[in-house]
């Protein structure tokens, strides 16, 4: 386990700034619907306190299973 730091930063009553020392992310919405982009080009919609959220790659690459080695 390691030591994490996370800053956020509100703008208004919709938007909302996180940063980490490996990133940062944007948040917009609520208490009922939030959109949120990360740096690595990801966008997650949820829908806060039910556990219920979609995410989508927005660079285009498609996320890979377990890499295989060839002999």
């Amino acid at each position: 386990m390691g030591l994490n730091f996370r800053k956020s930063f509100k703008i208004g009553n919709l938007f909302r700034f996180n940063k980490t020392k490996k990133g940062g992310s944007v948040s917009v919405g609520g208490k009922k619907f939030r959109l949120t982009l990360n740096n690595k080009k990801k966008l997650t919609a949820s829908l806060p306190g039910t556990g219920i959220s979609y995410d989508t790659n927005l660079d285009g690459k498609k996320k890979t299973g377990k890499k295989t080695k060839k002999d």
